[in-house]
This record gives C-alpha cells, structure tokens and sequence, in this order.
C-alpha cells in the first residue's frame, strides 16, 4: 500500500486538489429576475444598460425630465397634446411662417372669438409688396380709414413654396400698420402682405 502511494507523481496530486477545490468550493448564482431596484445602487445603471424601446413611460417619474433630458430635434408635433402648450412655452421669434397653417388665421377673431364681440363695424385694410425675388421689402402702411382707428394686424409672407424670410418689423406705426422683411438666403419670388385690423 505504501509502495502503491509512493509512486503518485504530483501531477496526479495536483488533479486531485482541483477536483476537491471544485467539488467543495463555493458556489454562487443568480437566477433570472431575482434582482430588483433594492440591490442595485443608486446612479450605477447608465443609458447603454437599458435595452432600446424597453423603457415606458410609466417608468418615468412625472415631471422628472427636464429639456436638457431630451436630444434636440426627437420630438414632433404628435409628440406634443393638443392644445398644451401656450405662449409662455414658446421662445421669443420662435414661430415662423413655416410654423403658422396661414389659411387656420383669422385676424378679425381674438382668442377664437369674432371681434365683432368686442368692437363693432370692424374693417379689415390690407396692402400688398410685388411678388417677385427682390429683397428687402416694405409692404405699404395699412391705413385705417377716416372715422376708424387701429386696433391690430399682423403680417404674412405669401410664397409657392417655403422660402427663407424673415420680417424685420410687424406693428403699428402711429395710426397705420406695417411691416418689412428680408430673405435670409437666395429665394425664388414671394410677397409680403400687411394687414390692420380697424374699428
């Protein structure tokens, strides 16, 4: 028996102790699902730790994210309710021409309501610039007529496409209403129309 383990070379001693080491140590494993929010700590899950599109918004905590949470140009009109947002919401010169639907415009109603509600014979003085590329323009002053006085109007630039212009005034001028703008870019022909609201 002695000659028998004398002969065990130390490789065979070695093979030995693994297999013990493997049989006897320990062991740990985690099965699916059996971690939640309690053993994670707070701050350690990053963005690339959440699977694309498995976040909902429930798992959003109302009023958590702000607007530098969100990447610049991701969200659409359909992203954004009906009605929600008001002037308070909007940057100063933030609306357009291109962010206006100019046929939904009425500018003889006030808040939805017929200005006829708050001021009575209301006319409308309307001017025109010529439609063409020239670049600046000044619509002509929209005067209200004798007897009448002015009481708002408004501005729109008129185009067959989308083109770049800005107005570079839209108000009143003593008793007349009136406007100028520039193209920003190389553009085909457009018009600018003035309007006052009298009454």
């Amino acid at each position: 028996m002695m000659k028998a383990l004398g002969r065990i070379s130390p490789a065979t001693v070695l093979a030995g102790l693994a297999l013990f080491v493997s049989l006897g140590g320990v062991s740990y494993g985690v099965a699916a699902g059996s971690i939640d929010s309690r053993e994670i700590q707070n701050g350690t899950v990053q963005s690339r730790d959440v699977r694309d599109g498995s976040l909902q918004g429930r798992d959003v905590a109302n009023g958590s994210l702000q607007s530098r949470d969100i990447k610049d140009g991701v969200l659409a009109g359909d992203d954004v309710r009906d009605r929600s947002l008001t002037g308070a919401d909007l940057a100063d010169n933030a609306l357009g021409d291109r962010e206006v639907d100019e046929p939904q415009l009425d500018l003889n109603r006030l808040g939805g309501v017929s200005a006829t509600r708050y001021v009575k014979n209301v006319t409308r003085v309307e001017t025109r610039t010529a439609n063409d590329a020239v670049t600046p323009k000044a619509a002509p002053p929209a005067r209200c007529p004798k007897g009448k006085r002015l009481i708002g109007g408004g501005a729109r630039v008129v185009a067959a496409a989308v083109v770049p212009v800005a107005l570079a005034a839209n108000g009143p001028d003593g008793t007349a209403w009136t406007a100028l703008a520039y193209a920003t870019a190389p553009t085909g022909a457009w018009q600018l129309v003035n309007v006052a609201i009298c009454g």
